[in-house]
């Protein structure tokens, strides 16, 4: 006998929130996203409802399913990468940083130009204040040299972009290649 679209849909949903608490919980098997309710996911919801203290009955009673979505949603947030925040402009064409700006994005400029020190201890000297003065601009110059860039001492999209990776790399959020 077939089931209903929504029994389906539902069924499907029921198994995507078992299989992402599987991935954190090895106690939960993970089931199949089929939208069938077989065995397989039997045993998931099974299992779900024993790590809960729930009433172990393999279905997915009202109980079971607010329980389910709630400790899916924690899982979704617990294990979410960290949202990223867009610093330079998405739009970057033309853009670049220079002596007299004052800004968040000069603040973060100097925050890595500091951090790289640990490569470049010639960069000691940059102040972390949003201001792109004189030892900013004479900073930049030294990594656009040492990083085989034009040597403006401004901050464009290219300057930006080896900056961020050499930070990145730094801080082990990137593998070396």
């Amino acid at each position: 006998m077939t089931q209903p679209d929504s029994y389906a849909d539902a069924t499907r949903n029921l198994q995507r929130y078992l299989r992402q608490l599987s991935f954190a919980d090895e106690r939960i098997p993970a089931p199949p996203v089929d939208g069938i309710f077989a065995e397989d996911t039997r045993r998931s919801l099974s299992a779900f409802q024993q790590t809960q203290g729930l009433p172990v009955t393999g279905v997915g009673d009202p109980e079971t399913f607010e329980t389910l979505f709630l400790a899916y949603r924690a899982s979704l947030a617990e294990n979410a990468p960290p949202r990223e925040i867009v610093v330079f402009p998405r739009e970057p064409k033309g853009f670049s940083l220079g002596e007299g700006d004052r800004n968040f994005v000069v603040t973060v400029v100097q925050f890595m130009l500091r951090e790289l020190e640990r490569l470049y201890p010639e960069l000691s000297e940059v102040r972390v204040d949003g201001i792109f003065g004189p030892i900013t601009e004479e900073a930049v110059r030294v990594f656009q040299s040492r990083n085989a860039l034009p040597e403006s001492g401004r901050v464009d999209l290219l300057t930006w972009n080896a900056l961020a990776d050499q930070h990145n790399l730094l801080a082990g959020l990137y593998p070396v290649e």
